[in-house]
């Protein structure tokens, strides 16, 4: 504007387009931020909030030489672990589930405080692909997990629910409980103090997402909040599997018209899909299936108040044709956020 203001030469029309081009670019900045729910522009304030008088756990700093008694033990050169390197190594998840360490914590009589055992049951989680199916080290960890007689509320709580925190099928019975308890994600891993990141919550959050799929012929408002503010978004997705779910939801039937326009609105302000038609997104949707964009883009192509050609001026191109999302936000759910 300053530059315009001092160059007499140049001409309204010229004018009046870098304008409008600054305020798109605005629009656009503001659809991004506002896109995205109220916790996730406010993550740390949010952590704090959450941490308040709860038993937060922290992995300890690692130690070199934890790691190299374990190196020592494994290879006959040290009889035992001592109290300290126990407490360490049960937050390697590679160490904390091998029959070896945990035979050793059985035989040493320590009793372990709840922070080792939330270490256990993270790693636990975080080595869930790789566990066999009917794994000793769980059985292990339920007796130490049962052993425990402290104060804290969680670990009261996994011992009232361990069908739910570490068998082979917890899983489905973890994502039950999620469905029917009527909170947001991140006010149900504050309450289970569950590893967010581990394949173990992955494949809640994936059994989770499923079952809401199967209920969008007849969705109730909490299923649609849930699914589309916080299963969808989720950060820890494995990308393939994110996608082949988006496909399943477009192809899901039978399926209500809130259902279909939640969808709708969903994908056409999501960062990681976008409006199909458009290339900037075509890698976006490589592994969607085929037959969920052609369904896609065909409702997209009958008259929809979520997408309209707007005449936009792009330097370099002039004015050009551009498909623009509505101001709608499928993650703006504040007026109806649970506790």
């Amino acid at each position: 504007m300053e530059q315009a203001q001092n160059n007499d030469n140049v001409p309204l029309e010229d004018l009046s387009s870098i304008i409008r081009e600054l305020v798109n670019d605005l629009d656009d900045s503001a659809r991004r931020i506002t896109k995205k729910p109220a916790g996730a522009r406010l993550q740390n304030l949010q952590s704090t909030v959450y941490s308040i008088d709860a038993p937060v756990v922290h992995r300890p700093a690692p130690l070199e030489r934890y790691m190299k008694d374990w190196t020592e033990f494994v290879s006959g050169n040290k009889e035992c672990l001592d109290k300290r390197a126990i407490k360490f190594l049960c937050w390697v998840p590679t160490i904390a589930i091998d029959v070896r360490f945990l035979a050793c914590v059985e035989s040493s009589g320590i009793e372990l405080n709840w922070r080792s055992l939330a270490g256990l049951v993270r790693s636990c989680h975080c080595m869930w692909e790789n566990m066999p199916h009917k794994s000793p080290s769980v059985n292990i960890i339920r007796g130490l997990l049962n052993r425990y007689r402290g104060t804290n509320q969680v670990l009261h709580k996994w011992q009232a629910h361990y069908d739910a925190l570490l068998p082979r099928y917890a899983p489905p019975i973890m994502a039950e409980k999620l469905l029917r308890g009527g909170r947001s994600l991140a006010s149900f891993i504050d309450e289970w103090r569950i590893e967010p990141q581990s394949a173990f919550f992955r494949k809640v959050v994936e059994i989770a997402t499923a079952t809401c799929r199967n209920q969008l012929d007849q969705p109730t408002d909490n299923l649609l909040i849930l699914l589309f503010r916080d299963l969808l978004p989720w950060p820890g997705w494995k990308p393939s599997n994110f996608k082949k779910e988006i496909g399943a939801i477009i192809l899901h039937r039978p399926m209500s018209d809130q259902s279909r326009e939640m969808i709708q609105r969903f994908i056409l302000h999501f960062e990681g899909l976008g409006d199909p038609r458009l290339s900037v997104n075509r890698v976006k949707w490589a592994e969607v299936p085929q037959t969920a964009k052609d369904r896609l883009i065909h409702w997209l192509r009958q008259e929809s108040p979520y997408v309209s050609p707007e005449h936009v001026h792009k330097h370099g191109k002039g004015w050009v044709w551009m498909q623009r999302a509505s101001i709608q936000d499928p993650l703006s759910f504040e007026d109806a956020d649970r506790q």
